[in-house]
């Protein structure tokens, strides 16, 4: 561990898990013990010889296959995935949706988990390195490894683990020797956890070869010697050589993928002219340089943000005031309180609200408490505008002077105005939040307020990585349905209200277009009174009397997309499309939208047109994106001709997948009410499921509803769930259930206890 001072607390529960769990069958959590034969053969046979196929989320698919095992078990489960959590830094793994997952698997059981600041908060909050997206896709498969790997561990004589936990070569090479750990992450992640002296953080076989390669060149060896198809013998090497370069940097913590080792191994390009620094070899949240630029910068003082009211609507009175405060008038002096956990008491007490608040509670204590002289803070108008920066220049006051926000601090406010920043780079929504570790992000948000704006990225530059920012899929489907669109041309997302089917429309676009091209893009939305001359071509009343023949919004589009840029795609995207009455709002171009009937080669004569006019076609360059409501009562079914010439996308609700967690966390959501989302609406869409007599699975409620509006600074507190739940779901359940009140209020019940 003296290796890595910086990751103490996540090694140092390691050695715990080690010394309770691997030298006998204890547990990490608990006294009891649970990493024993019996709990590991039920997670083989229910987990392992069960596997679910399904495209669910991996933790609900979990759930399923644990449900007949014991709570033993499933108390196993969780800290097995608590011991593969430790390893992924937070820009791999929020530190919130590990907490929050490990937390699930747990309550199963039917027992609350334990809490334990050092393994539940320290350990799981910084990680170690990134180990790549093929750890989380393939995530089941490192669980399974594991299962069947602490199961062979139970076999052995206590001897010979004594003997194994002695050397860690000699357990890389009983681990090798397991025929289930070929082309394994978690192999590399568990000889670090136990020998982090001797092994590196590095979970890609591919970049330990690709450095071993680079520094024998660099020292003069031959890089062929090595027999990089031993995996013990690659380490060994790599081992050789970071003591050869801590000979040549004394003093130093050396890491292969920072200065100066990074400079050595990262000289040869990839065969694509990338730098070839995938997932696997990219550490933690900041380098050696943003630390460098934040000690230029700020010193020892910590950075915060905070809200400044719904819609920066106290921002003038903490400018012109030159202060910055929070709410919770029925808490009183915040400096009365001794802890975290009084000021949590009493807003539960004094709001009513529930055991939700923690977020809350942490806000006005470190408000009060931990903020220091000297800080910075950086005002924001929600997650999406900067409002300014300033220091903050006094200790904390309860000024009851004041009409509202009476806990004060005062700030020199340095730098004023107002600046946007890109979907990418929002900040959290919480009303106050020390965002000191977050060196990057401080960064840009520096450069942007302080040069005024950030030179934006080239066009050609929107990647599939950018679209999926914001937006609840799998990287796999996502590109599933890019590739679709490709090949069929025309695609229709369709789903229950709220699983974000525009929203997602556009990254498509986007992601196919490869940049943000507003030009060749149009968005219409179909309704009843929508028709073939709106969309295509028709006969309209002129200013000058009489009637005149003009085209419609598809067919100018069309027209565009062949003569402006015939070599780049179009996307043209239809709201509601089942809406309108397809057969006649398209009419022949049923036949001209076809993939394989694109092109001048197909034009045909439209329903006005005159003799002598040139015929029509749909240019091979377009490509047609549809939204269908599944939950509206009101329409027809979609005839068989369309749905030949269209592709069928269904989008699910989110609700437990970890880019939801994800997204709500690091939108300031405190973790008790991301599992409130989540598990409450879980239940109520398995509900609408069931209702196949007066709804089913075209009914289910999305994850949209509580995607918080980053222009918004509003607390995302418990009175903000169930204003959600109040002023949009219920409404919907009413409009479903029109017939069952009592159904509706129960409903309502459930999801607000």
């Amino acid at each position: 561990m003296a290796r890595h001072p910086d990751l103490a607390p996540a090694l140092q529960a390691a050695e715990y898990w080690r010394d309770r769990c691997l030298r006998r069958p204890g547990s990490v959590f608990t006294d009891r013990e649970l990493w024993t034969a019996e709990n590991l053969d039920h997670l083989v046979r229910h987990f392992v010889e069960n596997l679910d196929e399904g495209k669910d989320s991996f933790l609900d698919k979990l759930r399923r296959q644990l449900a007949p095992v014991p709570p033993g078990a499933k108390q196993l489960a969780a800290e097995m995935l608590w011991v593969m959590f430790l390893f992924p830094t937070s820009n791999a793994m929020k530190p919130g949706t590990k907490r929050l997952q490990v937390r699930q698997v747990w309550e199963w059981s039917g027992e609350a988990l334990p809490h334990d600041e050092l393994l539940i908060d320290q350990a799981l909050e910084r990680g170690m390195g990134n180990p790549g997206s093929a750890f989380h896709t393939h995530r089941w498969r490192e669980f399974a490894f594991f299962i069947r790997l602490v199961r062979a561990w139970r076999d052995l004589a206590e001897e010979e683990q004594r003997r194994l936990l002695a050397d860690g070569w000699v357990m890389a090479d009983w681990i090798d020797g397991q025929p289930i750990a070929k082309n394994r992450l978690l192999r590399h992640i568990l000889l670090f956890l136990l020998f982090p002296d001797e092994f590196e953080r590095i979970t890609s076989m591919s970049y330990k070869r690709r450095i071993i390669r680079a520094f024998r060149k660099h020292l003069g060896d031959d890089p062929e010697a090595v027999d990089d198809r031993r995996p013990t013998a690659v380490d060994r090497e790599l081992l050789r050589i970071r003591r050869l370069m801590e000979e040549r940097h004394p003093g130093q913590d050396l890491v292969f993928w920072l200065p100066p080792l990074r400079d050595i191994w990262m000289r040869e390009q990839d065969d694509d002219g990338k730098d070839g620094l995938g997932d696997n070899a990219q550490p933690l949240s900041s380098s050696h340089e943003l630390d460098a630029w934040y000690r230029d910068r700020f010193g020892d003082a910590r950075v915060w943000a905070i809200g400044t009211g719904i819609g920066g609507r106290l921002w003038p009175d903490f400018r012109d005031g030159g202060i910055a405060a929070l709410g919770f008038d029925a808490l009183g002096d915040l400096a009365e309180y001794m802890s975290r956990e009084e000021v949590h008491e009493a807003l539960v007490r004094e709001t009513g609200g529930d055991a939700t608040l923690t977020t809350t509670a942490r806000a006005a204590w470190e408000f009060a408490h931990e903020m220091r002289t000297d800080d910075i803070v950086i005002a924001k108008g929600g997650r999406g505008t900067l409002l300014g920066w300033g220091i903050v220049a006094s200790d904390y006051v309860f000024d009851t002077d004041r009409d509202e926000y009476p806990h004060v601090r005062r700030v020199e406010w340095k730098l004023t105005g107002e600046w946007d920043l890109p979907e990418g780079q929002r900040t959290t929504s919480a009303i106050l939040a020390d965002i000191s570790l977050h060196k990057g992000w401080l960064r840009y948000a520096f450069e942007l307020m302080e040069r005024g704006a950030i030179p934006p990225e080239p066009e050609s530059s929107y990647t599939v990585d950018d679209a999926l920012d914001g937006v609840f899929l799998p990287r796999d489907q996502f590109q599933d349905i890019l590739d679709l669109l490709g090949r069929k041309k025309n695609v229709i997302l369709e789903g229950p209200p709220g699983v974000g089917k525009t929203f997602i429309a556009k990254r498509i676009a986007w992601a196919l277009m490869r940049q943000k091209d507003p030009r060749r893009l149009e968005m219409v939305q179909f309704h009843q009174s929508y028709a073939y001359e709106d969309f295509v071509q028709g006969w309209r009343p002129a200013e000058t009397g009489g009637f005149t023949l003009r085209n419609g919004v598809f067919y100018e589009f069309c027209e565009r997309a062949a003569r402006d840029d015939p070599e780049r795609p179009y996307v043209f995207i239809i709201d509601e499309i089942n809406r309108g009455n397809l057969s006649k709002v398209f009419g022949e171009l049923l036949m001209l939208i076809e993939a394989d009937k694109r092109g001048p080669g197909y034009a045909i004569p439209l329903t006005y047109s005159r003799v002598g006019d040139e015929r029509f076609y749909v240019p091979r360059n377009v490509y047609i994106l549809g939204m269908m409501n599944t939950a509206d009562r009101s329409l027809a079914m979609v005839d068989y001709a369309l749905r030949r010439r269209f592709a069928f996308v269904r989008l699910e609700p989110a609700f437990g997948s970890e880019r939801f967690t994800d997204y709500l966390l690091g939108a300031g959501v405190d973790e008790a009410i991301v599992e409130r989302i989540c598990t409450r609406m879980e239940e109520l869409n398995r509900e609408i499921r069931n209702d196949t007599n007066n709804l089913g699975p075209g009914f289910e409620i999305g994850h949209s509803y509580f995607v918080p509006d980053a222009r918004a600074d509003e607390v995302l507190d418990h009175r903000w769930y169930e204003a959600v739940i109040r002023a949009e779901i219920e409404p919907l359940l009413r409009e479903y259930w029109f017939d069952q009140p009592q159904r509706v209020a129960e409903a309502v019940e459930r999801l607000l206890a």
